[in-house]
């Protein structure tokens, strides 16, 4: 099976790109890549279009490894979250015996 793709522009250049869900959010992806890499190139004195490029990708992956952090951090306090609440749930049944439930 072909993957399916879009031509679109990034920062002026027209590429190919995977199709991620559809057309629209593919191109909203792209435009997100775009205003980085414009933010990118507004705060460097010179043209560099590959150090560009560059940074804005290790922006988005250094973004991305926040996330997955945050994200797995959140998961951890909810596993630690629902074991306490199992906890408490358990001592209520001892306490009131099983027939009250």
């Amino acid at each position: 099976m072909t993957k399916q793709t879009i031509r679109t522009q990034i920062a002026g250049t027209f590429v190919e790109l995977p199709l991620i869900r559809d057309e629209a959010y593919t191109a909203h992806i792209a435009e997100k890549v775009t205003e980085r890499f414009r933010e990118i190139e507004a705060s460097s004195s010179r043209i560099n279009t590959q150090a560009f490029a560059l940074q804005a990708a290790f922006s988005f992956a250094a973004e991305l490894e926040r996330l997955t952090a945050d994200r797995e951090e959140e998961g951890r306090e909810l596993v630690d979250a629902l074991a306490r609440l199992a906890g408490r749930l358990e001592a209520l049944i001892q306490q009131h015996g099983d027939a009250d439930l």
